[in-house]
């Protein structure tokens, strides 16, 4: 060990400067490489595996005390007990549909779950795409529940689960607008005012998400029973803006999507 220090002294003392710096940019480098060959053995593996795969973020939750001991973790286990027993009736010829049972791992059942359990009367949707979410909201909420679903292409535009008689019901409306502009979302505020359940799926950009945060944050939300649940939560873009939330939330992906499932208690409105 003395002869360690010894060399170490010796190093620093008669060595140049420049010749220092030179090994401790070899070593930084030899380092940094290192890392990035274990991220594309990592990446380029599971991409031979995994249906889909990305790189995501970690942080430790202490400092994050709207996560803690709040009552949405009996909530959720209450939600998966119920989705366990939920069986989604599906339609082969439809894309995707081998993941409507798929739990955990998807979130389709949970959403059942929460629908049958917590029965809300309003829903909204942003991000309609196939319909699958809004058709197991759909299923699973009261007969006299009503969902309103935003998205930038119309419905049938796409292979879909919803059908004519859905919307002729008048269960379900949908809206072909952008909420990221100030005078379309003042135009629809009061279905997010209304709701009970808001469930957001929308680009994952990490604009569009938080511009639509930031103005939930501004309006006056009446008190009463009300969660927002936000998809993909897990992904780069999106990690951020779910750190970013103050009121109660849980992490939800264990017994929803596998890119990430986060279920917040806006009964209160939302803090940022």
């Amino acid at each position: 060990m003395r002869f360690f220090k010894q060399l170490h002294y010796w190093y620093r003392k008669y060595l140049p400067k420049t010749i220092q710096d030179f090994f401790i940019f070899i070593k930084r480098t030899y380092n940094l490489v290192r890392i990035y060959i274990s991220y594309f053995n990592f990446f380029f593996n599971l991409k031979k595996k995994a249906r889909n795969s990305d790189l995501s973020w970690m942080a430790s939750v202490d400092d994050d005390l709207s996560t803690q001991n709040n009552e949405l973790i009996q909530k959720l286990i209450n939600w998966a007990k119920t989705a366990l027993d939920i069986k989604l009736s599906t339609n082969t010829n439809l894309p995707s549909n081998m993941f409507l049972n798929l739990f955990p791992g998807e979130h389709y059942k949970l959403l059942a779950a929460i629908a049958h359990d917590e029965s809300p009367q309003n829903i909204v949707e942003v991000g309609t795409f196939t319909g699958m979410s809004a058709r197991v909201l759909l299923d699973f909420s009261s007969s006299n529940s009503k969902i309103t679903t935003f998205d930038l292409n119309p419905w049938d535009s796409y292979p879909t689960y919803l059908t004519n008689n859905d919307f002729k019901s008048k269960r379900i409306v949908q809206f072909l607008e952008d909420l990221t502009f100030e005078e379309v979302f003042n135009k629809h505020k009061e279905f997010f005012l209304e709701a009970d359940l808001i469930f957001l799926d929308a680009p994952k950009d990490g604009k569009f998400e938080k511009n639509l945060l930031t103005k939930f944050s501004e309006l006056n939300f009446p008190i009463k029973k009300r969660y927002l649940i936000l998809d993909d939560i897990r992904y780069k873009e999106m990690f951020e803006i779910w750190r970013l939330i103050k009121s109660p939330k849980i992490d939800a992906t264990s017994f929803g999507h596998w890119s990430g499932t986060g279920i917040v208690d806006i009964s209160k409105g939302i803090k940022l």
